[in-house]
């Protein structure tokens, strides 16, 4: 398969916007409201540094953020860094990733004239529709793939009032119409998009990943931190994110206490929030288990890795709910980075996205949680096989530099308009269609 790049050639004008001098680069447009937060633009600055591509983000200027139902605002400046471009923009909306528009991006889409425009918004998102306008009046000839991560069905399938439903339909014929490809969380959302009529390639590649650099082995902070946690002698029980039953952090609890009934040499870690604190705290007074579960409360996102570095052992039992699939948990992958064993249910994209590098448990089973953190505590040796066997998979599939190769490798086939398919059977691979 040949590369799409071509041989460089500087312009002589010399009123060119920087981001349009050099001939042959290959000009990305990204659209995704959650680059306002600075360590999700790292996969993109890091894909900028390759000589074939100018990264240029779009971003709202001003938008409100909830992270563990703490909310944060982000007031963003612009960044041109070699060949990475940060642009915020004003929007008609500062919260709403589903209804926000640009106010206008009519000089950054005229100066940019991007060859490739990846939407990282679902389907059902507005902003679909401003691109697909933009692109027809200032960039006629690039290309356009889009982020699903929706495994419930494409939104007009889901949509119980008739106008709505007939609106969503005809907004999902515009997005099968204007764009070349799809990428997907799991193969769930693969399913989805297949249900809803879309034939076109789909790759299978979250859209963030981990940044293995900042999640990553680190002694000094697990020392420290469990020092102050005085979990210096325990074996460590962790989760990160938000308390919530989705997310099973109450059969986590439970399994937790039926353990630590038993045995004095545990201790659980939750960092984060959420609903259930007060339910957990009245479990800790119940049991006498104050010094042995601790809830860290809401964190800054920099300061998670230290935390998880503290931990001997991660779960994450998510469990599927009315209103909720699991799709691509991301912490499951940053405890791997790190260099935990992992312990998650069987829900939703789990078994896909850890295979056999972590014990699998069914979803809401508290005997069986119970019995695999058993089977991990008292078994040094199978937690390293776990820590060894989950870290590579994580770097290889789900960390930014091997991301950053795969994604590499669409480009190749969208520009071209040629794809490799994935064969049944074949291991996953990020960088051939499904």
């Amino acid at each position: 398969m040949k590369s799409f790049c071509r041989d460089t050639a500087v312009l002589d004008e010399p009123n060119v916007n920087e981001s349009r001098r050099v001939i042959g680069k290959l000009k990305l447009v990204v659209v995704n409201h959650a680059f306002v937060v600075p360590a999700l633009r790292h996969r993109w600055q890091l894909l900028a540094q390759d000589e074939r591509f100018a990264v240029h983000l779009l971003v709202p200027r001003l938008w409100e953020q909830s992270w563990f139902g703490e909310r944060v605002t982000y007031h963003i400046e612009e960044i041109h860094d070699g060949d990475f471009h940060l642009h915020p923009l004003p929007t008609t909306d500062t919260h709403n990733w589903s209804q926000y528009l640009f106010r206008s991006i009519d000089a950054h889409f005229r100066d940019i004239r991007p060859d490739l425009i990846y939407i990282v918004h679902e389907e059902g998102a507005l902003i679909h529709q401003q691109i697909y306008l933009y692109r027809r009046l200032y960039a006629p000839k690039a290309k356009i793939v889009f982020f699903s991560m929706n495994a419930r069905g494409v939104p007009h399938t889901h949509q119980p009032h008739p106008i709505k439903r007939a609106v969503q339909r005809f907004l999902w014929a515009r997005t099968r119409k204007q764009t070349v490809a799809a990428l997907a969380h799991y193969p769930g959302c693969k399913d989805s998009l297949r249900r809803g009529k879309y034939f076109k390639p789909i790759f299978l590649q979250t859209q963030v990943g981990v940044d293995e650099e900042l999640f990553s082995p680190n002694p000094s902070a697990r020392a420290s931190y469990r020092r102050a946690l005085r979990f210096d002698r325990a074996t460590v029980i962790g989760y990160s994110g938000r308390l919530v039953e989705d997310k099973g952090v109450d059969d986590l609890v439970h399994a937790f206490v039926e353990l630590a009934a038993r045995r004095s040499d545990i201790a659980l870690l939750l960092v984060g929030n959420g609903p259930l604190k007060p339910e957990i705290d009245a479990l800790r007074a119940e049991h006498g288990l104050h010094e042995r579960i601790h809830i860290t409360g809401f964190v800054d996102q920099n300061e998670v890795p230290a935390y998880m570095n503290s931990m001997d052992v991660f779960v994450l039992g998510s469990k599927t709910m009315p209103h909720w699939i699991d799709t691509f948990p991301l912490v499951t992958v940053q405890a791997q980075s790190v260099g935990l064993p992992v312990i998650a249910s069987n829900s939703a994209s789990l078994p896909w996205q850890l295979d056999d590098t972590a014990l699998l448990y069914p979803e809401g089973d508290r005997v069986q949680l119970a019995s695999a953190l058993t089977t991990l505590i008292d078994n040094p040796d199978l937690r390293a096989h776990y820590a060894r066997k989950g870290q590579a998979r994580s770097h290889e599939y789900f960390c930014h530099r091997g991301m950053t190769d795969s994604f590499k490798k669409v480009v190749d086939q969208v520009m071209e308009g040629t794809f490799m398919y994935h064969d049944d059977g074949e291991p996953y691979t990020q960088w051939k269609a499904y």
